[in-house]
């Protein structure tokens, strides 16, 4: 570039105009004074009016840099971090061009304000999101440290909700199982939070262990079979289908739902099994959005993994315990019950010997029965040691073993009429066991007896009936019995079994039970 040009370029607009009419004027006032022909007062009729025009250039020229300088200064503050929020543009009009450059800068500076404030809403939007994620990962770490360190079923599910209540907002959370997590089991409750009042008036333990009401029941089983969560944002029921629910119900877990607006319930599912389902109900509709259903996923996935590991050390630890049954026995069969059985040999030949009196005959006769007693319940012992055994053992060799281990303790006798018949299916032959060790064991310890009988037969196939009598000293069946519970573990085993027992008794009367029991035959 010329360097007189550059020099030119430098120059304000203002200096450029002024300069640039100046020099014109001069040249133009020049040639009119060389001119032969013109009057010499043009030339300066020229000068002067160029002059003026030039100035007046000049001034425009310095009016539009003072709005161009204004407009740079408010444009530098509005770059700096500190601009302030109510700084803009100036407005100017004194041209077209001055006009549209600052409308449009004026528009561009609350464009990009409209952008900053939805970038910084944003961002603090995210930075929401970042803060519950963040928190919902901590409360997860923090749940799979707590199951981590907890063996027991129960522990697991309390360590879950107490877990669930640090992430999600909600008025209960309720955890569902199959007793023992095993099928076919009733469905009960193993543990729940509640932030209603009347519920958390409750004590933990009026609520754990019950079942539930019909209607639950039935999503339950649902949930169960298809391994799918079920969510709930506006449940409707009928004014009708409400009231029955709530005259036929009689289940008092449903206090858990009274308030419940949106509920969802997940299946506590590892691979294909389902061993449990978590519930968390909340008072208000639409609740349960997808980050709450990914966070219960989430926790629900942790909380059934560590059941599953607290079910597999517990059948580890079973079996381990079952290994130790076997192995001791084992042992009491292979040494003391053979001791027992030689001792009662030993006695037995010594009581029918003829050389010795009858002091000693009597003596060895108590001898042999006591050994008898003793083998009948080491024999009943080895079956508790051994279910398996207990399991596949006939009932009339069950309750022989009980008959022969009472008559060794004192000096009842006892007689049985026990028909070898296979009987009920195997959980029903032990629990009529039970039955009939609990009647014989309460007669040893509290009825005075001196003679009972035992009697087990099978009418038809598919039926059976036990009876045991003594004549003791009896009781009234009617009253209360304080710390005593052998007549309602007997009832309870015998509903149990959907069997029928009937226990008649008097003072002075003596005692006689019978249990009536069907079953599918074979």
């Amino acid at each position: 570039m010329h360097p007189v040009q550059h020099l030119f370029d430098r120059l304000p607009l203002s200096a450029q105009v002024l300069l640039a009419g100046l020099v014109g004027t001069a040249l133009a006032a020049l040639a009119l004074a060389w001119h032969a022909q013109a009057p010499a007062a043009w030339a300066w009729v020229a000068l002067a009016t160029g002059t003026v025009a030039t100035l007046a250039a000049a001034a425009m020229a310095w009016r539009c840099e003072r709005a161009a300088a204004e407009i740079t200064r408010a444009v530098r503050q509005l770059a700096r971090d500190d601009a302030p929020a109510t700084l803009q543009v100036p407005y100017k009009s004194a041209t077209a061009g001055l006009h549209t450059l600052s409308t449009a800068l004026r528009r561009l500076v609350d464009l990009a304000r409209q952008r900053q404030q939805a970038l910084e809403a944003r961002n603090a939007a995210l930075g929401v999101k970042l803060q519950s994620r963040t928190q919902e990962l901590s409360s997860l770490q923090d749940l799979s440290i707590g199951l981590s360190q907890r063996g027991d079923i129960n522990a697991l599910v309390n360590e879950a909700l107490g877990a669930l209540n640090q992430t999600v907002d909600y008025s209960s959370a309720s955890v569902w199982a199959r007793e023992n997590l095993q099928r076919q089991r009733p469905v009960v409750l193993m543990g729940y939070r509640s932030q209603d009042a009347e519920v958390s008036s409750l004590a933990l333990a009026d609520l754990t262990g019950l079942r539930l009401s019909r209607a639950n029941l039935q999503r339950y089983e649902q949930i169960e079979a298809e391994g799918q969560p079920i969510v709930e944002n506006a449940p409707r029921q009928g004014l009708l289908s409400w009231l029955w629910e709530m005259v036929t119900d009689d289940a008092r877990t449903s206090t858990l739902y009274r308030s419940t607006r949106a509920w969802m319930a997940v299946p506590l599912q590892v691979q294909q099994q389902v061993l449990g389902v978590l519930r968390v109900d909340h008072a208000m509709p639409d609740h349960f959005d997808g980050q709450r259903q990914r966070l219960l996923l989430a926790v629900a996935s942790q909380t059934a993994l560590a059941m599953r590991h607290a079910q597999l050390l517990a059948e580890e630890r079973d079996v381990a315990v079952m290994a130790e049954r076997n192995r001791i026995a084992r042992e009491l069969h292979d040494a003391v019950s053979q001791t027992l059985f030689a001792a009662n040999l030993l006695a037995g030949t010594l009581a029918r010997s003829a050389d010795i009196d009858t002091a000693t005959r009597q003596q060895a006769q108590m001898l042999e029965r006591l050994n008898r007693s003793a083998l009948a319940e080491m024999r009943m012992l080895m079956f508790e040691l051994r279910p398996d055994a207990l399991e596949g053992a006939r009932l009339s060799e069950l309750l022989q073993q009980a008959v022969e281990a009472l008559a060794g303790r004192g000096d009842i006798v006892t007689t049985a009429q026990l028909q070898p018949h296979d009987g009920p299916p195997s959980a029903q032959r032990v629990q009529l066991y039970r039955i009939a060790q609990e009647a014989l064991s309460n007669i040893a310890r509290h009825s005075g007896a001196r003679h009972v009988h035992v009697s087990w037969t099978v009418p038809v196939p598919g039926r059976g009936h036990l009876r045991i009598c003594d004549d003791g000293r009896g009781f009234d069946p009617a009253a209360e019995r304080p710390g005593h519970f052998g007549l309602d573990n007997m009832r309870e085993r015998a509903a149990e079994l959907g069997a029928m027992l009937k226990l008649e008794s008097a003072p002075d009367s003596g005692t006689q039970l019978e249990v009536e029991l069907s079953w599918e035959a074979r």
